[in-house]
């Protein structure tokens, strides 16, 4: 059964052992390896001998036919392999190194395979730690002799019950690392199983895999990683969504981080899913949904939108995006600390709106009115405030035959901000303000009103505000009703200067 004799004379810790000395060794092999794994595996030995044993047990390795006390030594070595001691682990290391040279593949492997099997039923998670990471030492020589299948399978079945467990996970990765790098030929037939487990390590956010990804997107005939993901994830998504587990995502399951780990790993190959990521998305942004898993939802939509080389399919599906998802996520609830959902909700609408038309403006206004209002009069939300107050000033100015029913209905809200203890706000509200003194009306009666309660501010305390609503008046294409407005109010300023020269201007 021996393979290569060189390389295991390389880590035999007795070179000079003698003809006669290994004559004796195999004649009573049966009795000193019993010995030799009673020491190792005593609980009273003290460290010294119990090294001392390890050191015996690897020579008897090196010598003889250890082909029949494989699983007693794997059992052994499952027990004390720990990164805690730096000489057991070096020996554990050895003892497998030898093995991979000294016995066949085809026995070997499934005797470990067998023996984790047999632990992963058990949940004993260090075990099952330390028998990963001996199939990792022990394989270390073989190339295209592995038994992919039966390797992939473990990987799988140890992903299914400790997916959310770091410590198993990352004896996975160094094993994938392992069969990776030394698989060629059978590899781009398990190429879906392996990616699968490396976006589970991956979303753990704990380890760069991108490495390891890239060799297997080479290895398996992908142009990059990128390529890789937009291949491969389609069965993933189909999963999610045909078997619906995203409706049970919280923002830290598993799942939900395999989720986000693809779809950031996808980047411009995403464009062919985003039917599937749409319909997840808008499940778990809905209202009964954990907060923490909503405003998670919202980031990873923000970076999707801002991937430029899918523009083009971003601006196919704005609309969408904003009827399905957004809208949902602005609405305020009672005893729901929303803010922050809300105001990544808004600030992704708008994104969102630069790539809209008149038309689809038009269409998704009614149904945007009412919680965009509610976002602009949140008491202790400035920021939201702010961030709705631009957005109402870049549908506005996208929309140039707003209808009267909606002029009238959203009017207030924009009047109400100039009184916003917030001088930004009240700044920013200015350009929205403006934008709808240049929509057309059939009667001056709002026109006259918007007028008249914007040019109260023209008085302010804040030169910073006066300039803005000079400006925002100025810009009014019914120079007739703001002169008229102007010569009423200027009579009760305190600053008139700017009244003055706004009569001048459109007189």
């Amino acid at each position: 059964m021996e393979k290569n004799q060189s390389l295991i004379n390389k880590v035999s810790p007795f070179a000079q052992i003698t003809e006669g000395q290994k004559y004796i060794i195999t004649k009573n092999l049966p009795q000193l390896i019993q010995i030799v794994l009673k020491d190792a595996a005593e609980f009273q030995s003290t460290q010294i001998q119990k090294l001392k044993a390890l050191q015996q047990l690897k020579m008897i390795c090196c010598i003889a036919d250890i082909g029949e006390y494989l699983t007693q030594i794997f059992k052994l070595l499952a027990k004390i392999y720990t990164n805690d001691d730096k000489y057991y682990l070096n020996e554990c290391r050895q003892i497998c190194y030898v093995i991979g040279l000294k016995v066949q593949i085809d026995y070997y492997l499934p005797t470990l395979i067998n023996q984790a099997r047999f632990e992963l039923q058990g949940q004993q998670s260090k075990t099952l730690c330390n028998l990963i990471n001996m199939i990792s030492e022990t394989i270390v020589h073989e190339n295209d002799n592995l038994d992919l299948q039966s390797l992939v399978y473990l990987i799988g079945d140890i992903e299914n019950v400790y997916s959310d467990c770091w410590e198993v996970m990352e004896c996975v990765y160094y094993l994938e690392d392992r069969i990776i790098g030394q698989s060629q030929q059978e590899l781009p037939i398990y190429v879906r199983q392996l990616f699968q487990g490396l976006l589970t390590i991956r979303s753990f956010n704990k380890m760069d895999c991108e490495g390891l990804l890239n060799q297997l997107s080479k290895k398996c005939g992908y142009t990059s990683v990128t390529d890789l993901h937009a291949n491969e994830i389609s069965l993933i998504l189909e999963q999610i969504v045909n078997q619906e587990h995203f409706k049970t995502w919280k923002h830290n399951t598993r799942e939900f981080l395999k989720f986000k780990a693809i779809v950031i790993g996808c980047g411009d190959g995403i464009s062919k899913y985003m039917q599937q990521i749409i319909q997840i998305m808008k499940y778990s942004l809905g209202g009964d949904q954990e907060v923490e898993l909503r405003l998670e939802v919202l980031l990873l939509l923000d970076k999707v939108v801002q991937i430029q080389s899918i523009k083009d399919t971003i601006k196919m599906y704005s609309a969408v995006l904003i009827s399905q998802l957004l809208i949902q996520s602005m609405v305020w609830k009672a005893n729901k600390p929303t803010v922050k959902v809300r105001k990544a909700a808004v600030i992704i609408t708008l994104q969102l709106t630069e790539m809209l038309n008149q038309e689809e403006i038009l269409e998704l206004f009614p149904a945007l009115a009412a919680p965009l209002k509610s976002c602009m009069t949140d008491d202790w939300a400035p920021d939201l405030r702010f961030a709705s107050s631009k957005l109402a000033t870049s549908l506005i100015k996208k929309c140039q035959i707003l209808n009267y029913e909606i002029i009238r209905d959203f009017y207030p809200s924009l009047l109400e901000r100039l009184d916003d203890s917030q001088n930004q706000i009240r700044i920013e509200i200015t350009f929205a303000i403006a934008a709808l003194m240049q929509q057309k009306y059939d009667s001056t009666t709002i026109l006259e009103y918007i007028v008249k309660a914007t040019l109260i501010h023209l008085d302010d305390s804040s030169e910073e505000v006066q300039r803005a609503v000079f400006e925002c008046l100025s810009k009014c294409p019914e120079k007739g009703v703001v002169l008229k407005e102007a010569e009423q109010a200027i009579k009760n300023f305190k600053y008139p200067r700017l009244c003055q020269e706004l009569i001048k201007l459109m007189s």
